[in-house]
């Protein structure tokens, strides 16, 4: 390539990609920095990377990377020849510990040169942070990345962004102005989290930190280590909040560390700032080079100029992404639904950006609210990720400020990039599209490249505003309270926008969720109106054609459900949600090949993916005659052995199996993730009772009582124990306890068919014969084929005496799937095994 011979990838960002390679003519090594290929063709990128080369190069200083040239490679591809040193990042250094108080003056007092070069010609950095200090190994730092630099006469950022990274930026640099004061304030944290071994300004998540920036002082660092009080002051100084009270620039405080480090020594003036010159001069160069300079908003990255590949602040050429919500401040219900539902949306929009040729996907922000993610550091190993999005948001009068982190995962867990945007109030409409453009940077995709269709959106922010609400509400575990938020919220969006079709569409799934909630049929109809208003609107939309395919599926009308997934995934082929609605539909219609068919090509979607494998292990736990869930279910273990849902479907699975062992170290395991997690607890309980340890069954239904004592069937279960103990009044006492939780849940629901069968049982087992009768027979007749339903309610007409309807409800069941077997151990059936009706094996549906 031109004179140049690569040699290796040295990183990546969201703005750059860092080759090492040789210049063949003068035989050196040098560093290469190109646009990533997404942005190859993108005129304004071309024009930010020049900003960057040519703020760096006018630095012919010995503390500043040098430049060598700007050119194109073929096809037209710019980048930037770099001098290539041998040495570390200040942020690898910090990775072993602080640095000796003389010594980080030292390093400091080397970047406020390099840096105070540039001040006096105009330039600020806007982006000092320890990973773009290079350490050489003759000790000499550099000053790294000039991407974000602000230079005279050149647009700074688009409206509301703020260049920088968070825990480095200054209290005017959120609010979106920079100056040499705001360098001098960065400096001062580098110069504190090399002194104290941590920055002055910590918190779990961004919007703590940013707060810390704008309201706390920190603590000096002698408070910290052992740091003299001159060099205390240097420090509180530059962090003092009030720019004015700061040093002036770089070469101010440069002056005042060369006074710590050689104390009584005469100190020269400080050169003036000439910004006038300096602006013509770069406008001359601007009109030769015939380009509009237009600055770069930050890179996803640093150290790129390390001459080794230490992944310091490059991204992995795999890309699995967890989206987290942002921490609101005020933290109320709406708010924080707000910042759920702006997470699920933009997880979405990255999704539909996900590169064909490339190893990409993103978690469900369902499974990251289900499974309690709420750090980086925990996403790797629960999620089965290796970068998360975190951040803040923060209403402040008619404003809001949005922080987003880009960080790799696990216990080093480390900030890669940082984008912080301000939305007046009017604009709030706009927050979902320049947060979502703002990641798309940050991970080097393409953000004009082939996206599938979206619903249309809504240019009002009070819509917006209720519609992001709405799908945070959504996305939750489906509480009813929850629920009704989420209806309202999406009522109250489409009051403001009658023509926003993800509005209706996800009112349309609202609707739904109730119904299933509660199974009550009128919420079916307002899911139907919402769902067809939202195709009305916009048929070729996928996301309003996967609503229909879930709303035909849990009504029970397994033609259109597949109907409405085909159209989806004709749509957009790639669509997740598509794949697994038509494998629902596909297993409705008993069509379980094709089911599984489908299912194979969601797992071959994102291999690396959980999410595939235990959809599909489950669906091998239903149907164990098609292939091995247990098999499954470790690859989901494998790929996030974190996730407690891998090791508890690992545990049904080796139960299953009659692997009786196995499936209680699997259960066992998921106590450990989840101590609190009632059903690992339950499936121990039932275990232990099994396998003839029914006081220690008793013990484990008595803890998941403590942790929630609302759920009938471990009040059932306890009772099982307490009946093989021979304890009849503790027996008794826990069928009432079952009762009591079965009639609550009828009291929200009186036509869920399997809770009036389960309270049948119940109240038989506590003497009520005519209740019994009653509910069981209900139960019947709301669900004539249901064989989970049939075999509860023929059990409850066996004890009753009433031997023609238990066998004909026994009947039901077993052709429906349900099993029989140990019948003759079941003090209800054993009576019935011998009589010529009681179903036989070759009756029944495998």
């Amino acid at each position: 390539m031109g004179p140049y011979r690569l040699v290796g990838e040295l990183g990546r960002g969201g703005m750059g990609v860092v080759y090492r390679a040789e210049d063949t003519r003068l035989e050196r090594p040098v560093a290469l920095k190109f646009l990533p290929a997404a942005l190859a063709h993108d005129a304004q990128a071309k024009d930010r990377l020049l900003v960057e080369a040519r703020a760096a190069a006018t630095l012919d200083h010995p503390n500043v990377c040098t430049v060598y040239e700007v050119t194109e490679a073929e096809g037209g591809r710019p980048y930037i020849a770099l001098a290539c040193y041998e040495g570390e990042t200040l942020a690898e250094r910090l990775l072993r510990g602080p640095v000796p108080w003389d010594e980080a003056v030292r390093l400091a007092r080397g970047v406020a040169s390099g840096v105070g070069a540039a001040h006096a010609r105009g330039i600020v950095h806007r982006d000092l942070k320890p990973s773009n200090v290079f350490l050489c190994e003759d000790g000499t730092p550099k000053v790294l990345d000039f991407g974000i630099a602000k230079v005279p006469d050149v647009a700074l950022t688009r409206t509301g962004e703020t260049a920088g990274t968070l825990e480095y930026g200054a209290p005017e640099q959120a609010r979106g102005h920079a100056d040499a004061r705001s360098d001098v304030w960065a400096l001062g944290v580098v110069l504190y989290e090399m002194l104290a071994g941590r920055p002055p300004f910590t918190a779990p998540y961004g919007t703590a930190v940013l707060y810390a920036v704008l309201h706390e002082d920190p603590p000096p660092p002698s408070a910290l280590a052992d740091v003299p009080p001159e060099v205390d002051a240097v420090v509180m100084r530059c962090l003092a909040k009030d720019p004015d009270r700061r040093y002036a620039d770089a070469g101010a405080l440069g002056q005042a560390l060369d006074a710590v480090l050689h104390p009584g020594a005469p100190t020269a003036p400080a050169a003036p700032v000439r910004l006038g010159a300096i602006a013509g001069a770069l406008r001359r160069s601007r009109a030769a080079l015939g380009v509009a300079m237009l600055v770069l908003i930050g890179l996803a990255g640093a150290g790129w100029w390390a001459v080794r590949a230490t992944g310091t602040g490059g991204l992995p050429e795999a890309i699995h992404l967890a989206v987290l919500a942002p921490t609101p401040r005020p933290d109320a219900p709406d708010d924080r639904a707000f910042a759920e539902g702006l997470a699920e949306m933009l997880a979405g929009g990255l999704t539909e950006r996900t590169p064909p040729d490339r190893d990409f996907w993103v978690a469900p922000v369902s499974d990251v609210l289900a499974l309690g993610v709420s750090s980086a550091r925990e996403a790797g190993d629960v999620l089965g990720v290796n970068l998360a999005v975190s951040g803040g948001l923060i209403r402040e009068g008619e404003g809001l400020t949005l922080v987003l982190h880009l960080s790799t995962t696990g216990e080093r867990a480390r900030t890669l990039a940082s984008r912080t945007l301000t939305i007046d109030a009017d604009e709030e409409g706009q927050l979902r599209a320049r947060a979502l453009a703002a990641l798309t940077e940050m991970l080097g995709l393409d953000g004009d490249g082939a996206i599938a269709r979206r619903s249309r959106g809504t240019d009002d922010p009070e819509a917006e505003r209720f519609f992001l609400a709405g799908v945070g509400y959504l996305e939750r575990d489906r509480e009813a309270e929850d629920l009704d938020r989420a209806v309202e919220q999406f009522e109250q969006a489409i009051g403001e926008d009658s023509l926003y079709v993800a509005a209706h569409a996800r009112l349309g799934e609202a609707a739904l969720a109730k119904y299933r909630a509660t199974r009550d049929s009128t919420w079916v109809g307002r899911a139907r109106a919402a769902a067809e208003r939202a195709r009305a609107l916009d048929d070729a939309d996928p996301d309003v054609q996967v609503t229909l395919s879930r709303l035909y599926h849990a009504t029970g009308q397994a033609p259109l459900a597949m109907r409405h997934a085909r159209r989806a995934l004709a749509l957009d082929s790639t669509r997740i949600g598509g794949l697994q609605a038509l494998a629902d539909a596909q297993e409705m219609a008993s069509d379980v090949e094709g089911a599984e068919a489908t299912l194979r090509r969601l797992v071959r979607r994102h291999p690396s993916a959980w999410t595939g494998p235990l959809a599909l292990g489950l669906f091998y736990l239903r149907h164990p005659t098609l292939g091995d869930p247990i098999a499954q279910f470790e690859r989901v273990v494998a790929l996030a052995p974190g996730n407690f849902q891998g090791h508890s479907a690992l545990g049904a699975a080796r139960y299953a199996a009659g692997d009786l062992d196995a499936a209680r170290a699997a259960y066992e395991r998921v106590v450990e993730l989840r101590p609190g997690h009632p059903s690992a607890y339950l499936n121990l309980g039932t275990i232990l009772l099994v396998t003839g340890d029914a006081e220690g069954a008793a013990r484990r239904y008595r803890q998941v009582l403590e942790m929630d004592s609302t759920n009938h069937q471990t009040w059932r279960n306890l009772a099982s124990a307490y009946w093989d103990l021979g304890d009849h009044a503790r027996w008794t006492g826990a069928m009432r306890g079952a009762l009591r939780r079965a009639e609550a849940g009828l009291a929200v629901n009186p036509n869920d068919a399997g809770l009036l069968a389960d309270a049948a049982t119940y109240r038989e087992g506590i003497g009520d014969v005519g209740g019994a009768r009653r509910d069981a027979l209900r139960a019947v007749a709301l669900a004539p084929d249901d064989p989970g339903v049939a075999f509860e309610a023929g059990r409850v007409f066996a004890l009753l005496g009433d031997i023609p309807l238990a066998l004909d409800a026994l009947q039901v069941a077993s052709v429906g799937g349900h099993s029989l077997e140990g019948a003759e151990d079941d003090p209800a059936l054993a009576p019935l095994v011998s009589h010529p009706r009681f179903p036989r094996t070759e009756t029944r549906v495998p």
